[in-house]
C-alpha cells in the first residue's frame, strides 16, 4: 500500500481535496451498490455501481502494483491488488469495492497524520515574508520580492515585520523573537554588527541590515533542506524494518494460499492478503524520524538525518573543543608585553595586520584591541593558517608569525622575561600568543575568553544521562585548558593538541568501545568532526563549513541543547522499536483473525488501517518531547 500512496508525498495540507473527493465518491457508489442490491431479480445495477467504485478506488492500487512489479520493486500494493482481484473473481464485487474504499481512505488519513512533522517545518519557511523593503544607495525605499534580494543588499525592517533574509544589522537596535527557529522564548536584543535570521520577528526597533545569506542558503533554507532529507538517512532500526518488509509479500502470499488450501474459503485468503500489508511496520521508522528531526530543528538543532540522532542516543562519551565551544568565542586581549626596543602598540599592530582577514575568535580579539588603541591595521600581503598552531604571512614585505610558542621555535627560544610572562598568562587561564617579525620575537599577547553560561549545566546533564567520559580536546596550553575545565566541571583535559592529536585521542576512545560525540566550531575541528560517531558543530548560522563537516549543527551556539539532543535520540530509537512491535502485533492479529475466519475482508481492512494510524500517532507524540529533568551541579 505504501507504493500506491507514495505519490501523496508531495501532498500539502490536511487532505488533498481531489484524492479525498474521489475516495468519498467511490465510497458513496459502494454504499449505493449495497442499498440497491435486490434479494431477488436482476443484480446488474448493484454490480455496475460496485464496479464503478472499484474503478475509482481499486484501479489505482492495481496499477501501482503492476508498475512495482515491472520495475522489480517489492510493492505491498500487490497484496491489496490480489485481494481485490480475488474478490471480483468470485463475484464479491461489493467486498472489492468496500475494501478498496477503506484502504484508500486509510492511506489518506495516514498521510495526513504522518505529514504533520513535515508541515510544521514547512510552516517555518512560510514565516519568511514574500516581499521586503530594499534601500538604494540614496536611501530610497522600494518594495521587492524576497527572491530578488541579493547578498549585499540593504533591507529595512520595521517593528512588527518578519526579517526576510539572514542579515547583519548596519544601523538601529531592536529586540528579535527567534523562538520559531532556535526555541528561545525570550526576545534577544540585537545591535549594529549582530546577525539576524530570516523568518524571525522584529519586535521593537527600526533596523537596516545588509543581506548575508538569501534563499536556500539562509538558515530557514538549511532547516527545510535538512528535514526533507531526514528520511533518506534512516536509523539502523528503520533500515532493518525495510529489509523485513521485502519478505512480507511472499510470506503473506504463502499464508493466504495455505488459508485457502486448508479451508477452501477464498474470503479468508482475501482477508489475509488485506491484513498482511506491512504498512504500519514500514511507517515505523520514517514517521518517528521526521517527527524527531522536525522537533530538533524547532529547538535550534539541525540534524542531517535520523541515523545521527540514533548515534547520539548511543553515545557514551562527549568531547569538547575549547575556544568558541565551551567558551563564548568572543575573547579579549588581557595582556600585551613587548621586548626591549618594541612598543605594546607595535606588537598589537603587527599581530592585528596579519590577523585582519582571519576568522578565528582569537584573531578578532587582537584586531579589536588594535582598533580601540587607534593602531592602524592594514591587510597582509599574504597570510596562511597553520592549523592548530597559528598564522604566518607577510605584512609590508616583512615575515610575521602569530601563534603558540611551538610555532615560533618553542619556549626555549624566548627571552627569560617572556617565558615568565607566558607562565603568568597561562596561570590565569588565558591563551598566550607569541608575535615574531622578520624572524625575531617582538612580544607576547595574552587573550582570555569566558565560559558559556550553559556550559556547566550541560556538562552535568550529560553525565546524568550516562556519559562515561566528558572531556576537552584543545590546542591551547595545558594550564589554560585545565582552568576552563575546572570552571565547568570537566576533569579530563587533553591540551596542546594538533589536529592529528585530537584524532588520536578520539580514535583511542573509539577503540575502547566508546561512541564519541564531538563538539567543535566546524572549521578548525573538521577532521575530528568527521571522525567522531556524531560531530556537532557550533555556529551553524555563520559557517557553511559547519553543516558540511558535521552531522549536527547548533543554530544558536547553545551547548545547553546537547542533553536534549541525546534525550531526543533515545526517545526516537525507543519509539521506532515500539512502533515495530506495534506493527507486528497488528499484522499478526489481523492475519490470524482473517485465516480463522474471525475477520472478513472488510473488517481486516479496517483493522489494518487502525494499526497504521496508531503507529503514526505514536510517532507524532515525539513532538511533545521536552528537556529531560536534570539537576545542576551544586
Amino acid at each position: 500500500m505504501i507504493g500506491r500512496f507514495s505519490s501523496l508525498g508531495a501532498y500539502k495540507g490536511l487532505f488533498a481535496f481531489k484524492e479525498l473527493a474521489l475516495c468519498l465518491a467511490g465510497g458513496v457508489l459502494a454504499l449505493a451498490a449495497y442499498l440497491v442490491r435486490p434479494e431477488t431479480g436482476p443484480v446488474w445495477p448493484s454490480v455496475l455501481l460496485g464496479l464503478l467504485s472499484v474503478a475509482i478506488n481499486g484501479l489505482p492500487i492495481v496499477i501501482g502494483a503492476v508498475r512495482g512489479v515491472m520495475e522489480r520493486r517489492v510493492n505491498v500494493d500487490e497484496l491489496v491488488s490480489l485481494a481485490i482481484l480475488a474478490s471480483l473473481a468470485q463475484g464479491e464485487v461489493l467486498t472489492a469495492a468496500v475494501v478498496s474504499c477503506i484502504m484508500t481512505l486509510g492511506a489518506l488519513v495516514e498521510e495526513a497524520v504522518s505529514d504533520g512533522a513535515r508541515r510544521s517545518i514547512e510552516a517555518l519557511a512560510a514565516l519568511t515574508p514574500q516581499e521586503a523593503t530594499v534601500l538604494d544607495a540614496n536611501g530610497g525605499e522600494r518594495l521587492v520580492s524576497v527572491a530578488a534580494i541579493k547578498v549585499g543588499d540593504v533591507v529595512l525592517v520595521r517593528p512588527g515585520e518578519r526579517i526576510p533574509v539572514d542579515a547583519e544589522i548596519v544601523s538601529g537596535t531592536t529586540a528579535v523573537d527567534e523562538s520559531a527557529l532556535t526555541g528561545e522564548s525570550l526576545p534577544r536584543e540585537r545591535r549594529p554588527g549582530d546577525a539576524i535570521l530570516a523568518g524571525t520577528l522584529n519586535y521593537t526597533g527600526r533596523v537596516e541590515a545588509r543581506a548575508v545569506k538569501v534563499g536556500e542558503d539562509s538558515t530557514f533554507g538549511k532547516v527545510v533542506r535538512l528535514v526533507v532529507a531526514a528520511e533518506a538517512g534512516k536509523p539502523r532500526a528503520a533500515r532493518v524494518v525495510d529489509r523485513w518488509a521485502t519478505w512480507f509479500t511472499p510470506t503473506v502470499l504463502t499464508l493466504a494460499g495455505l488459508a485457502w488450501l486448508f479451508t477452501g474459503d477464498l474470503d479468508r485468503a482475501v482477508a489475509v492478503l488485506v491484513a498482511g500489508c506491512p504498512c504500519a511496520l514500514i511507517m515505523a521508522g520514517p514517521t518517528a524520524t521526521v517527527a524527531a528531526v522536525g522537533l530538533a530543528a524547532r529547538r535550534g538543532i539541525l540534524v542531517k538525518g535520523g541515523q545521527y540522532l540514533e548515534e547520539a542516543a548511543r553515545a557514551d562519551a562527549v568531547l569538547f573543543d575549547k575556544t568558541g565551544t565551551l567558551t563564548l568565542g568572543r575573547p579579549a586581549v588581557t595582556t600585551v608585553v613587548a621586548v626591549e626596543g618594541e612598543s605594546e602598540d607595535g606588537v598589537i599592530g603587527c599581530a592585528a595586520c596579519l590577523e585582519k582577514d582571519c576568522n578565528h575568535p582569537l584573531a578578532a580579539a587582537i584586531v579589536e584591541r588594535a582598533r580601540r588603541a587607534g593602531v592602524p591595521v592594514v591587510a597582509p600581503d599574504a597570510m596562511a593558517t597553520v592549523v592548530g598552531l597559528g598564522v604566518r604571512g607577510t605584512v609590508a614585505g616583512e615575515a610575521v608569525e602569530v601563534g603558540s610558542p611551538e610555532m615560533t621555535g618553542g619556549e626555549e627560544a624566548l627571552p627569560e622575561a617572556l617565558r615568565a610572562c607566558l607562565a603568568d598568562i597561562r596561570e590565569r587561564g588565558a591563551t598566550a600568543l607569541v608575535v615574531r617579525r622578520a624572524g625575531k620575537v617582538v612580544g607576547v599577547v595574552g587573550v582570555a575568553d569566558k565560559a558559556r553560561e550553559t556550559a556547566s549545566l550541560a556538562v552535568d546533564s550529560l553525565r546524568q544521562l550516562g556519559m562515561g567520559v566528558v572531556g576537552i580536546l584543545s590546542g591551547d596550553h595545558a594550564k589554560a585548558a585545565r582552568a576552563l575545565g575546572k570552571s565547568v566541571g570537566i576533569a579530563d583535559v587533553w591540551a596542546e593538541l594538533k589536529p592529528e592529536g585530537k584524532l588520536e585521542v578520539l580514535s583511542r576512545l573509539q577503540e575502547q568501545g566508546r561512541r564519541v560525540l564531538f563538539v567543535g566550531d566546524g572549521v578548525n575541528d573538521a577532521p575530528a568532526l568527521a571522525r567522531a560517531n556524531v560531530g556537532v558543530a557550533m555556529g551553524a548560522v555563520g559557517s557553511d563549513v559547519a553543516l558540511e563537516t558535521a552531522d549536527v549543527a547548533l543554530v544558536n551556539d547553545d551547548i545547553g541543547r546537547l542533553p536534549f539532543l541525546v534525550h531526543l535520540g533515545r526517545r526516537m530509537v525507543g519509539m521506532i522499536h515500539f512502533n515495530i512491535g506495534l506493527g507486528l502485533f497488528f499484522n499478526a492479529v489481523a492475519i490470524c483473525g482473517g485465516a480463522w475466519g474471525l475477520l472478513p475482508p472488510v473488517a481486516a481492512a479496517v483493522f489494518h488501517n487502525v494499526g497504521s494510524v496508531v503507529v503514526v500517532l505514536s510517532s507524532a507524540s515525539l513532538a511533545f518531547t521536552s528537556q529531560p529533568a536534570l539537576e545542576a551541579r551544586s
